[in-house]
This record gives C-alpha cells, sequence and structure tokens, in this order.
C-alpha cells in the first residue's frame, strides 16, 4: 500500500485538475460470467 499511495501521489499530487480520486480495492471473486442464475417461481429450495 505503501508503494501505491507514492505512485498515486507523484501522478496525481501536482496535477491541478485533479481535485479528488477514490480507489477500490476487490479482494475475492462472487460471480465470474454474465449470467444470471434464476430459480423457478415456486420451487422448493
Amino acid at each position: 500500500m505503501a508503494d501505491y499511495e507514492a505512485l498515486t501521489g507523484r501522478l496525481f499530487g501536482g496535477d491541478d485538475n485533479v481535485r479528488r480520486f477514490r480507489t477500490s480495492v476487490a479482494l475475492g471473486c462472487l460471480k465470474v460470467g454474465l449470467q444470471v442464475p434464476l430459480d423457478r417461481c415456486g420451487s422448493a429450495a
């Protein structure tokens, strides 16, 4: 994280056009692909 903070500081810190930025980090994967699994209406689980 320290290296990342140093990098973003160099890239964005002195740029007057950047007021703020936010970083999101994905720590895991819940779903892969585009299909959405749907259960039939009224089916017992």
